[in-house]
């Protein structure tokens, strides 16, 4: 996990000027890892909120339908 999160610290670096070579756009491999942990942690928060109970979801204003309808998703939306 430290891998990838050294990996998209290296990206946003890049991607926001600070890195050496601030003119070169990541490459399609670091965009990629970028891309799977952005789907990793929203699956993980779908996850969490399918197991939350009715009182923590009527204290976020979601009811137990609508939070099993987002946590049926695929990862990639």
């Amino acid at each position: 996990m430290s891998v990838i999160v050294n990996t998209l610290t290296s990206w946003k670096e890049a991607a926001s000027g600070s890195a050496a070579s601030s003119n070169r756009r990541p490459g399609w491999g670091l965009r990629f890892l970028h891309w799977c942990a952005e789907c990793s942690e929203r699956s993980r928060q779908r996850q969490a909120l399918a197991e939350l109970d009715d009182h923590f979801l009527k204290d976020i204003g979601k009811t137990r339908q609508e939070a099993m309808t987002e946590a049926a998703k695929p990862f990639w939306k």
